[in-house]
């Protein structure tokens, strides 16, 4: 019933379906008062979940409700740290593990989901009921974008048939570098700035003979192309179908630039 009103949503503030001009009357109720649209879902999923925590006999502090409205008045991917700052601008001192324990409270009942991607995280959001979406994540800064695409999710559940599955859930995460890093990050930049999984093209070094000859003893060139595999300790690079592993200082005079495509 929200596919519609989740994508118009996104694209800029829509009417509730009250108004008689209103693009969305004849797929959501009439409602009875001026609140946005997401305000009444998430009145509306606040009333399922002390309904689910009435038929658990699970009881909820004054403190802890006082969570479950900041993150329902809230979308997009939050962290609880996201939320305790939001919480000490409301006034409201509590800790991390208090919100973190709400948060997974949310997820039991059916109301949120948790997030982990690239290895970061983890981010909270909600689990609207009738919406799917798949996420695209940028490896420089980490942005998130949510998008829909039925004939990708038509595709992945033709796939997991072609190989005798029956699919139950999926979910697709498309790892890229965002337009404002693209954009911020086109010329050359120092090796460690590159996201593990990106392949870049090495334009210069920054030092005299001894560090083009210790990188030439690698087998690292000027022009020549390079991926970065891994970031957790010396930087791993693939070079030449060789994994290559250089130290943070080396690496930093090594200058690459994006290539593309």
């Amino acid at each position: 019933m929200f596919e519609r009103l989740f994508e118009k949503m996104k694209s800029g503030p829509v009417a509730c379906g009250e108004c008689e001009n209103c693009e969305l009357k004849d797929e959501i109720q009439a409602l009875e008062n001026d609140e946005s649209c997401f305000e009444k879902l998430h009145e509306k999923e606040k009333r399922e979940l002390l309904r689910l925590l009435g038929q658990t006999g699970v009881d909820l502090s004054p403190v802890k409700m006082q969570i479950v409205d900041a993150f329902l008045r809230l979308e997009g991917h939050l962290s609880v740290d996201y939320l305790k700052e939001r919480l000490a601008e409301a006034g409201l001192d509590v800790s991390a593990s208090e919100i973190e324990d709400v948060l997974n409270l949310l997820c039991r009942y059916g109301l949120a989901q948790k997030v982990q991607l690239n290895g970061q995280g983890p981010w909270y959001e909600h689990m609207h009921l009738g919406e799917r979406h798949d996420h695209l994540l940028c490896m420089r800064c980490g942005k998130i974008v949510e998008f829909e695409n039925e004939d990708l999710n038509t595709r992945v559940r033709e796939t997991a048939r072609e190989h005798g599955f029956e699919p139950v859930s999926d979910k697709c995460t498309i790892y890229g570098i965002c337009p404002d890093c693209r954009k911020s990050q086109s010329g050359s930049m120092p090796l460690p700035m590159v996201a593990p999984g990106e392949k870049v093209r090495v334009s210069l070094f920054n030092g005299g003979e001894q560090i083009r000859k210790r990188l030439a003893d690698m087998g690292i060139f000027i022009g020549q192309e390079v991926e970065v595999l891994n970031k957790g300790g010396p930087i791993i690079v693939s070079v030449k179908g060789s994994r290559v592993a250089l130290g943070h200082g080396l690496a930093q005079k090594v200058m690459v630039t994006p290539i593309s495509g």
